[in-house]
């Protein structure tokens, strides 16, 4: 039994090696990449490590005004996060501390909307016909208000939970010294779930940055297009420009790639904020 026991954990171990080498090898092979001249990228067999290292793809990246997707991508999932805090905030307070007609039916949409928000491709027709209804497309505000909305259920879920572990207990205390609903929502509850707010916003903005239908769509000129449509410049009708392409790709994941490295704690803990009532 124990013999058993030890060559599961073994063929486990060998399972995530090999899932752990099949993600970081195209990355890493990426990375390396973007540093090589172009004759050296489409070398046949690839070599990984041994090539004359240079910037000159990041440099003609940067001269075909790439940033300006980097800075449009910064400034929506900015105001995605903003949008969606604000709104899934107040939201998850009132499923939280207040019962109302439909409460249990209404919240259980919310947590069914999360994988249609994940998916949103698949509410992309009927989006553009309403926006393109009101003058909405190929605006400022378009896709952060796109991006927000598509966010609230999973903003409203995350917080909620965490809301759940705030003893009820401090906002009869508050009430009682004459705060009002909004005092104690604004001084007792959400002081109490930064962890979560923290998560939630990242979880946000990093869902914003990888949106890529969307910003397709919605926006058509290249002064409001964000990063990830951007990408596909370098793929034109004659092949694909494999260095700029893996230079472009290199700027957009490393704002995501240090997300994770310099916060992933605080997501995880921002997570599990409020699983366990105090």
């Amino acid at each position: 039994m124990v013999e058993r026991h030890n060559v599961f954990n073994v063929a486990i171990f060998m399972a995530v090696l090999l899932l752990i080498f099949a993600n970081v090898v195209p990355i890493l092979w990426g990375f390396l990449a973007a540093f090589k001249p172009v004759s050296q990228v489409v070398t046949y067999p690839p070599n990984l490590f041994s090539f004359d290292p240079t910037i000159e793809n990041f440099a003609k990246v940067v001269e075909s005004n790439f940033q300006t997707g980097v800075r449009n991508s910064f400034l929506y999932g900015a105001g995605a996060v903003i949008l969606a805090l604000t709104a899934g905030a107040m939201a998850a307070f009132g499923f939280d501390r207040f019962r109302f007609k439909g409460h249990g039916t209404l919240f259980l949409v919310v947590v069914a909307s999360i994988p249609l928000a994940i998916g949103s491709a698949a509410l992309l027709v009927p989006k553009f016909l309403f926006f393109t209804t009101f003058g909405m497309t190929n605006q400022w505000y378009t896709l952060p208000l796109i991006y927000g909305v598509h966010s609230l259920p999973i903003t409203i879920w995350i917080l909620k939970g965490a809301m759940e572990g705030v003893p009820k207990e401090l906002d009869e205390a508050a009430y009682l010294d004459g705060a009002s609903s909004f005092g104690v929502f604004w001084r007792i509850v959400l002081p109490l779930c930064k962890p979560a707010i923290a998560a939630a916003g990242l979880l946000v903005f990093i869902s914003a940055w990888n949106e890529f239908v969307a910003g397709s769509v919605m926006v058509d000129t290249r002064e409001l297009k964000p990063i990830q449509p951007l990408l596909y410049q370098y793929i034109g009708f004659f092949g694909r420009e494999w260095g700029l392409l893996l230079a472009a790709s290199v700027i957009a994941i490393v704002p995501i790639f240090a997300i994770y490295v310099l916060f992933g704690r605080l997501l995880v803990s921002g997570l599990t904020h409020g699983s366990t009532k105090g």
